[in-house]
């Protein structure tokens, strides 16, 4: 039996796919990757919550064996399912365990963000930027909530341990989507990585998955050539801080989500055919995904390759905070964050506010921008009252909301 779990290629599809856009709208934090349950020795699903299993031998291992066969290696891939907050604990264990053997000579490499924020990361690394505008840079990047990688991005910060900005501009993969590799400009050419397109099996995979959300597959050939705009792009910043002065002495932690690490054909093999350097795949791996988190069945091809190196067991945790919703969409205004839409029986609609109303103030905060409003309810908590000051066709009026937990998708 082949399953479904949440993993990578989020947005991807939807783009191209209106049966998963629908899916995505409706649970915005889904992710699609394929396990094959089975190894050369075991199912996969059968491997005890917390233990380890070298895929090759069917053998387990303890964690400190897993983090002394990691330390020959120069790349460590660590794949993730972007909300389980189980295989983010994984990662920061594997980091912290290489980090106690190599001090300061670990990096650590995230698909999350993207290359033209790379100064940013630096200034926040060094202690030179504030929570709210490394959050701003956060969500502008990656669209899942930071409370997952929280304790994994307090512990790099921390520790100084550099962080690379891995994957494409959004210029870059907006043109992409757009044009295709054949209708880039000379100079945008100039831009791209290396591509190779010729891999069969990755081309194989991420065929079965477009047609398990589609039958028209008139659009692959543009999620194709993202994804590989991806995966090359990644491999390439990889490649480069590795070879730089400031990476050449360094091992780097790789942590991307799960198909741009399984059977290594996404970064993994792309990085070797630039820099044939030693490396090990762990991916996390929960059978207890719950139910309304998967997506439908794909037909996988049969692909002669493992999974991973290793694979580790893991039961499926959401966050454990409480998170509020306003229920509102907004968008910017000259005056401050207008109102489009409000969901019926959410805590904006139950302190009467409606489409068209301007926010300028929440909780004492002035509100210029719709990250000013993203960031101050984030802050909040169920039951939290908070006063809320808005301007209505001219007329300010002060209102207060009664904070309420999102709602469940």
């Amino acid at each position: 039996m082949k399953r479904m779990l949440i993993f990578v290629l989020l947005m991807l599809v939807a783009m191209f796919s209106p049966v998963f856009s629908a899916c995505l709208q409706n649970n915005p934090n889904l992710m699609a990757s394929v396990l094959p349950p089975a190894s050369p020795y075991q199912d996969i699903d059968e491997i005890e919550d917390g233990k380890i299993v070298h895929l090759p031998t069917g053998i387990e291992v303890p964690e400190e064996r897993l983090l002394d066969i990691l330390a020959t290696a120069r790349i460590i891939y660590v794949g993730e399912a972007h909300d389980s907050l189980a295989d983010h604990q994984i990662q920061l264990a594997i980091l912290k365990g290489l980090w106690k053997r190599f001090p300061g000579r670990v990096a650590v490499g995230m698909e999350m963000f993207r290359r033209p924020v790379q100064a940013d990361l630096d200034r926040w690394i060094g202690g030179g930027m504030e929570d709210k505008e490394f959050q701003k840079i956060w969500y502008e990047n990656w669209g899942i909530d930071d409370g997952y990688y929280k304790a994994l991005l307090l512990f790099i910060r921390e520790n100084k341990i550099p962080l690379i900005a891995l994957n494409a501009s959004r210029e870059m993969e907006t043109k992409i989507k757009t044009k295709g590799f054949k209708g880039l400009s000379p100079e945008d050419q100039k831009e791209m990585p290396d591509v190779d397109p010729d891999d069969p099996h990755h081309r194989k995979a991420l065929m079965a998955i477009y047609k398990g959300h589609s039958n028209d597959t008139t659009g692959f050939e543009t999620f194709y050539e993202t994804m590989l705009l991806w995966d090359e792009t990644m491999a390439e910043t990889v490649a480069r801080y590795l070879k730089s002065p400031g990476g050449v002495d360094k091992k780097l932690v790789v942590f991307a989500g799960g198909f741009h690490v399984n059977y290594g054909f996404g970064i993994p093999r792309r990085v070797f055919r630039r820099l044939p350097v030693p490396y090990q795949i762990v991916l996390p791996h929960a059978k207890d995904t719950p139910t309304e988190q998967r997506m439908m069945d794909v037909k996988l091809p049969d692909l002669p390759l493992l999974l991973a190196d290793y694979i580790w067991a893991v039961k499926y945790r959401e966050l454990e905070d409480k998170k509020v919703a306003l229920g509102v969409q907004i968008e910017q205004s000259q005056a401050g964050v207008r109102i489009i839409s409000v969901s019926p029986k959410s805590a904006a609609d139950e302190a009467g506010i409606t489409a068209g109303d301007i926010i300028v103030s929440f909780d004492g905060q002035e509100i210029k921008e719709p990250f000013d409003l993203t960031y101050a309810v984030k802050q909040k908590r169920p039951g939290d009252r908070i006063k809320v000051k808005i301007i209505r066709s001219g007329n300010e009026i002060d209102t207060e909301v009664a904070m309420k937990p999102t709602l469940s998708q």
